[in-house]
C-alpha cells in the first residue's frame, strides 16, 4: 500500500513538474528541431530577424498580462497600434519633431486604455465585448485619419533607429523590450499596484473588502495595455518607415496566445512576465519555423489556433490540480 501511494506521489510529481515546464522544453525541442534540420532557421540574419519579432509581440502582449492579471481581456490592443503607429506617422511628416511625436503618441494609447478601463471598471460594460467595440472605433479613427492611404514619404530617417537601429549586433527594439519587460515584470511582483491587480484577477469579492479600490486599479491596467500597445505601433512604423491602415491588426490573437501559453507555464494558472515571453517566443519560433517550410498561411492560423486551445486546456487543467 505504501509502495503504491508512492508511486502515484511520484507520478503526480512528474506531472507537475511536465505541466510548469513542458512549454519550456516544447520550446528547446522545437529550436533544436528546425535547427538541424533546417540550417536557414539558424542563420544570423534569420536570429536577427525573430528578435525583432519577438521584441513587437512581446511588448504588446506584456501589456495585455497585465489587463488578463486583473481578470479583464483587451482586445483593442491591435487597434491601439494601428493607431498609434499612423498617428506618430502623421505627427513626424507634420514637423512635430521625434521626440514630441513619440510623447503624444504614446498619451493617446494611455488614453485609449484608460477609455477602456472607464467603460469597463467605472460603467460595467464587459471587457470582450467593450474592448471589440473600441477596437473597432480606433479602426475607424484610423481609417479618417489617414483617408485609408499609406503614409510612405516624409518621415525622417533618424527615426528608424528604433525599429532598425542595432547596438552591438543586438537590435534596439530587442533591447527596449528587455528594458519594458524587466520594469512591467517589477511593476507586477514587487509593487502594491501590481500585486493588487494580481489579488483583483484572483478574487475581486475578497480585494474589496480588503479595502482594495477595484475600479481604479483595472483602470490602471489598461492605461498600461494602452500604453505598451502604442510602444508597438510607433516601434513597429519605426521598422517599416510606413505606417498603414491595417498594421496593428495581426497581433492580437498571438499577443492572447502567448499570454495563455504564459498561464500554462512555471506559474500554472497565473498570467506572468516570464511565461507570456516564453509564449512569445514558442509563437515565434514555431511560426518562423513553419515560414521556412513554405507551410501554407491558412495552416499557420489552424496551428495557432490549436496553441491557444491547447495551452488554455494545460492551464486549465495544472490549475485544478494545484488547488
Amino acid at each position: 500500500m505504501t509502495e503504491r501511494k508512492g508511486i502515484r506521489e511520484h507520478r503526480e510529481m512528474i506531472l507537475l513538474y511536465l505541466g510548469k515546464y513542458g512549454t519550456i522544453i516544447c520550446l528547446f525541442i522545437m529550436i533544436a528541431c528546425f535547427s538541424y534540420f533546417l540550417p536557414s532557421f539558424r542563420s544570423k540574419e534569420n536570429l536577427i530577424n525573430m528578435m525583432g519579432q519577438v521584441a513587437f509581440l512581446s511588448i504588446i502582449s506584456a501589456g495585455l498580462t497585465s489587463c488578463l492579471k486583473a481578470g479583464d481581456i483587451d482586445l483593442s490592443i491591435g487597434g491601439i497600434a494601428t493607431l498609434s503607429g499612423n498617428i506618430v506617422a502623421w505627427f513626424l511628416v507634420n514637423n512635430y519633431g521625434i521626440a514630441l511625436s513619440i510623447v503624444n503618441t504614446l498619451f493617446i494609447g494611455i488614453a485609449a486604455g484608460v477609455i477602456n478601463g472607464i467603460l469597463v471598471a467605472y460603467i460595467g460594460f464587459h471587457s470582450l465585448i467593450c474592448t471589440l467595440a473600441t477596437m473597432g472605433i480606433m479602426m475607424g479613427i484610423t481609417e479618417g485619419l489617414t483617408e485609408g492611404i499609406s503614409i510612405w514619404s516624409g518621415i525622417p530617417e533618424t527615426f528608424s533607429m528604433i525599429g532598425r537601429g542595432a547596438i552591438g549586433g543586438i537590435p534596439i527594439r530587442f533591447i527596449i523590450m528587455f528594458i519594458l519587460l524587466i520594469i512591467l515584470h517589477f511593476f507586477h511582483q514587487h509593487t502594491e499596484a501590481g500585486r493588487k491587480l494580481e489579488a483583483i484577477g484572483g478574487n475581486p469579492v475578497a480585494s474589496r473588502l480588503s479595502g482594495i479600490n477595484i475600479r481604479w486599479n483595472r483602470m490602471i491596467a489598461f492605461a498600461l495595455s494602452g500604453l505598451f500597445a502604442a510602444i508597438t505601433g510607433t516601434m513597429v512604423t519605426s521598422s517599416l518607415m510606413f505606417s498603414d491602415s491595417n498594421m496593428g491588426l495581426g497581433f492580437t490573437f498571438p499577443a492572447i496566445v502567448a499570454c495563455f501559453i504564459g498561464a500554462a507555464t512555471i506559474k500554472i494558472g497565473h498570467y506572468h512576465i516570464l511565461g507570456t515571453f516564453i509564449g512569445v517566443l514558442i509563437m515565434v519560433v514555431a511560426t518562423n519555423g513553419m515560414i521556412i517550410l513554405l507551410v501554407p498561411g491558412y495552416l499557420l492560423d489552424i496551428v495557432r489556433g490549436s496553441i491557444l486551445i491547447l495551452s488554455i486546456s494545460l492551464a486549465s487543467i495544472m490549475a485544478r490540480d494545484v488547488k
